[in-house]
């Protein structure tokens, strides 16, 4: 019996991670080309602000999907089981992704070009709004208690790794073809590719097993009809805490790995050679050092630690620019390694354990979805909008390190409020006493 239980835990961790990592190769390949090859490709003869601006715009669209989708879809988990959801994710996202490097270019076809690509994006957008919810419940309820940091942050770390893999294969088609070339028709080669990567992503799901918290919940009849009714009226302090942490968590990350990238060719002058190679920087140390922070949230919190990526995220802001010099391609490297590689990894890697354990389980895809996501709307999307509006054309920096004040700030205030409710230690409940762990006021 133990070797079966072991054996269905390292399928559920090698689901989440493999998975993710799929998914994620997928999303953040757009947020690379979003900054570097979409201004030409899709809005020539715009200027390189606006362009930029245009650019940002489409890759921020389907953040604006995402709580709709989480919320639709995490219902559909909590009713009728994570497993089915999470195929319908890997197969919405690999499609949409493979079309996007089909779609043909401005000088093609015009107006609807760009058209297309926001409307392949809706779907990343839905597809991805039940990914790294799902991701996680499934590396959460099948992980011993006090692993469940751990392994929580596995989705999280495959999302780093996914990233990294997006850009490198971007990175690899600029290198092998000409700048014409690469612009052409060479940043569509690694969005074909997906469609291998699904391929495999989709075997891995199929053999996985539904969760042991949902086999039960389902047995006993405890299965939700109305969840997100439920999270609305009974944990709406919940929902508000994770909304404001997960804005942070995004608006951090995607701070770094969009924003940056595009401020650092665009004001500062560094190649594309040199953007790229702070880009993983940036992912790979945040790949790495997050099962180090999931590790610590087992040890000694999920909140301490991300108080500390919060604090360090202040902290920064205002050296970040100070290192984001032209003739020191060192220095990008060095923020972003602190920026995103430390202070935001420490902030994801507990932070989907923290939802988790905040619902019971006959809610807890609804509510990951329903918050998390609407937090995925304000960071990702808003943040790096908000960031090209604050540098404008001459590359202005104190609005945007006081913009990543403001946004610790309201990181710490959801952690604060998870605080007020209650408590979440290192070693969380089991998913028979989730109803009973939560206080009255919650239930």
């Amino acid at each position: 019996m133990h070797t079966e239980q072991s054996g269905a835990r390292r399928r559920a961790s090698t689901a989440a991670f493999a998975g993710s990592v799929l998914e994620y190769y997928d999303f953040s390949l757009y947020a690379s080309a979003a900054a570097t090859v979409f201004p030409r490709v899709f809005f020539p003869g715009a200027s390189p602000f606006l362009a930029t601006m245009q650019s940002v715009a489409t890759f921020a669209v389907a953040f604006l999907v995402r709580p709709i989708g989480g919320s639709i879809l995490g219902s559909i988990g909590d009713r009728f089981g994570r497993r089915r959801v999470l195929v319908f994710t890997l197969l919405l996202m690999g499609f949409a992704t493979v079309c996007i490097g089909l779609v043909p270019g401005h000088g093609t076809i015009g107006w609807l070009a760009p058209v297309l690509l926001v409307v392949l994006r809706i779907l990343q957008g839905i597809g991805a709004s039940g990914e790294f919810g799902g991701a996680t419940l499934v590396a959460v309820e099948f992980a011993p208690d006090r692993r469940r940091g751990l392994l929580g942050s596995l989705p999280a770390a495959g999302a780093s790794f996914g990233g990294m893999l997006g850009t490198l294969a971007l990175l690899a088609a600029s290198s092998a073809t000409t700048g014409e070339q690469f612009f052409a028709w060479g940043w569509r080669i690694p969005f074909l590719l997906s469609a291998v990567l699904v391929a495999y992503g989709l075997w891995v799901r199929l053999r996985l097993p539904e969760t042991p918290s949902f086999r039960e919940a389902d047995q006993e009849g405890r299965t939700a009809r109305t969840p997100i009714r439920h999270i609305l009226r009974h944990q709406a302090r919940s929902v508000l805490a994770i909304i404001a942490i997960v804005t942070a968590q995004t608006g951090f990350g995607y701070f770094y790995l969009v924003f940056v990238v595009s401020y650092a060719g665009t004001h500062v002058g560094f190649s594309r050679t040199e953007t790229f190679t702070g880009l993983l920087v940036a992912q790979i140390s945040c790949g790495l050092l997050i099962p180090v922070f999931g590790w610590l949230s087992d040890v000694v919190g999920r909140r301490p630690v991300i108080t500390f990526g919060m604090v360090a995220s202040g902290v920064l802001a205002f050296p970040f620019f100070v290192l984001l010099q032209r003739d020191w391609p060192f220095g990008l490297w060095l923020a972003m390694f602190l920026g995103n590689g430390v202070a935001a990894s420490a902030i994801v890697a507990p932070a989907g354990t923290l939802v988790t354990e905040l619902f019971s389980t006959q809610y807890r895809y609804s509510g990951m979805g329903l918050a998390r996501e609407f937090g995925n709307m304000l960071g990702a999307a808003c943040i790096p909008l908000l960031a090209v509006q604050l540098a404008g054309v001459d590359g202005e920096t104190t609005a945007l390190s006081v913009m990543l004040v403001v946004l610790a700030l309201v990181g710490l205030t959801g952690v604060a409020i998870t605080r007020a409710g209650h408590d979440t230690t290192s070693q969380p409940r089991t998913p028979s006493r989730d109803r009973s762990a939560l206080p009255s006021a919650e239930r």
